[in-house]
């Protein structure tokens, strides 16, 4: 039997794929990336972690790391560890009193979580063999850069949330997406 070995890896961007939206995983110095497609509703919510701009309402996640946090754990990483029947088989790894939990999940939940509070990716090397897409076919008309904050979707998502918190007179939320989208157009 195969021992699992887990290479670092990072979102590296999210873009529209033949198969639907995918958020490309990219193990830290591979030229290789997991695509990992998920719905367009996982697609906003991973956006709002990713830009780590607090959503008017708490998310599902943020009630996960509250309870982690009730119970004196840790969010030490998330992984995707296998494939079965088509799908990515993926687990949160917490730690509470030295002792280590695993808790499946879905793998679009594993991305938010990461991305909310920055824990590791890691990614089972037999999946990124079996699955992986060589970097250079992820084609730039799918709307693909290499860093997810400067990507067309960030900044048109901060635009709509933008909006929606001027036209419901949320004006702190809205001075901070400003900002958030004035530093994108800075560093772009």
């Amino acid at each position: 039997m195969k021992t699992a070995r887990f290479l670092p890896a990072q979102i590296w961007t999210i873009a529209q794929a033949d198969a639907g939206n995918a958020v490309f995983i990219r193990p830290e110095g591979s030229n290789t990336v997991l695509p990992v497609y998920v719905s367009e509703g996982d697609i906003q919510m991973l956006l709002v972690e990713l830009t780590h701009i607090l959503a008017p309402r708490p998310m599902i996640h943020e009630l996960l790391l509250s309870a982690i946090e009730a119970l004196r754990g840790k969010l030490e990483r998330v992984e995707i560890y296998g494939i079965r029947g088509g799908s990515y088989l993926c687990r949160v790894i917490l730690v509470q009193d030295g002792k280590e939990l695993r808790l499946e999940s879905r793998p679009s939940d594993i991305l938010c979580l990461s991305a909310r509070v920055d824990c590791p990716v890691l990614v089972d090397d037999s999946v990124l063999a079996q699955n992986g897409v060589p970097i250079d076919r992820v084609s730039p008309k799918t709307g693909a850069s290499p860093a997810v904050a400067d990507s067309p979707s960030v900044q048109e998502f901060l635009q709509r949330e933008l909006k929606q918190a001027l036209e419901r007179e949320e004006y702190e939320r809205a001075a901070q997406l400003r900002d958030r989208l004035g530093e994108l157009s800075r560093n772009a």
